[in-house]
Parts: structure tokens; C-alpha cells; sequence
């Protein structure tokens, strides 16, 4: 447990869930699992979940051959990602969802207007968004005190930078929460 700047205690995040499982989604789900988290990638249909998987798993037997992780390593984190088809079968006590979706509002937004349904309250929602506004995004959740931008810069297993954005609306502790997250990833918060 970690000490809020305004007080309380701050609950970390444990469980994610990253919504798009193309070059930027499994790069985020690999570099999660990779710092200890539970993961899951969720996308649209199978194939894409799995078309996901194996870029994560691409990546990770490159290593092996570098002898940047062991076989065994690489066999742990390949088991806290799990493949999940659907937006509406995240799990509700996800502590923090990443949408990592092609830039178009009016998909984000419906992919937002699921999580809500699907969420449970203290779930935070963050949007790997690069140019569309955070605080229309923000405003277009049940929950916008707990939304932020997160934009990851590719490749985001290997680029250190993260920019967390709040919203307007967004609450200090979600911006806390958010910022030890990307902290535990080993990323510089802009």
C-alpha cells in the first residue's frame, strides 16, 4: 500500500486489462506481465487475440535469444497474459483498463460505454489515445474522475516513455494510481 499526497491510502494496481491486441495493445500487455502483473488482452475476435499473442511471443523468444529473459522467464510471463475475445468479458475487478484501439472517437467511446457496463467502480479507464481529446473522452464514461490518457510510444515493452493526461475531471488518486503504475513498468511519466 502506498501513501496518497493528499492523504488515504492508495490501493495499487494489480490486475489490467488492455483493449486491442495489435502492435501497441500486446506491447503494453508484454511489458505489464513482464513487471509482475496479471493481464488481460482483449480484442475483438480470436483471431486477433492470437495474432496478438504471437507478436508478444515474437518478441519474447528474441530475447531468449539475446539472454535478456530464460526460457522459464519467458514461459512466466506468456502465462499472466490471458487472451479474452470481447470488450463485455473483461473482468469486472480490473483495477485498470488501457484502451490501445485505432484513433477514432466514436470507436473508443463505444469500447468506453462497455467497460462501464462491464466495470466495476473503483476501475479506472485510461485511453492510449495520441490526438484526440482526453477530456471528450473523459466526459463520454460513467466515471470521468476515473479516466486519464495514457499514451505509451512504441514500442512500448522497450520505450521508457509514458505520458499520463488527465482529464479535467480526472480525481487526484487516479492520477496517482495511474502514474505508480506506469512507475512499477519502469516508465518516466511525462
Amino acid at each position: 500500500m502506498n501513501r496518497l499526497r493528499f492523504g488515504g491510502v492508495m490501493e495499487p494496481v494489480q490486475r489490467v486489462a488492455i483493449i486491442g491486441a495489435g502492435n501497441m495493445g500486446s506491447g503494453i500487455a508484454q511489458k505489464s506481465a513482464q513487471e509482475g502483473f496479471d493481464v488481460q488482452m482483449v480484442d475483438r475476435e480470436q483471431p486477433w487475440v492470437d495474432r496478438g499473442q504471437g507478436i508478444i511471443a515474437g518478441f519474447l523468444d528474441e530475447a531468449v535469444e539475446r539472454r535478456i529473459f530464460s526460457e522459464d522467464e519467458v514461459a512466466a510471463i506468456k502465462g499472466r497474459v490471458k487472451g479474452v475475445v470481447g470488450t463485455e468479458n473483461t473482468a469486472p475487478q480490473t483495477d485498470l483498463v488501457i484502451e490501445a484501439v485505432f484513433e477514432d472517437f466514436d470507436v473508443k467511446t463505444a469500447v468506453f460505454s462497455a467497460l462501464d457496463d462491464v466495470c466495476e467502480p473503483h476501475t479506472i479507464l485510461a485511453s492510449n489515445t495520441s490526438s484526440l481529446s482526453v477530456n471528450a473522452l473523459a466526459e463520454a464514461t460513467g466515471r470521468p474522475d476515473r479516466f486519464v490518457g495514457l499514451h505509451f510510444f512504441y514500442h512500448p515493452a522497450k520505450n521508457r516513455l509514458v505520458e499520463v493526461i488527465p482529464a479535467e475531471t480526472t480525481s487526484d488518486e487516479t492520477v496517482e494510481r495511474t502514474a505508480q503504475y506506469c512507475k512499477t513498468l519502469g516508465k518516466g511519466a511525462t
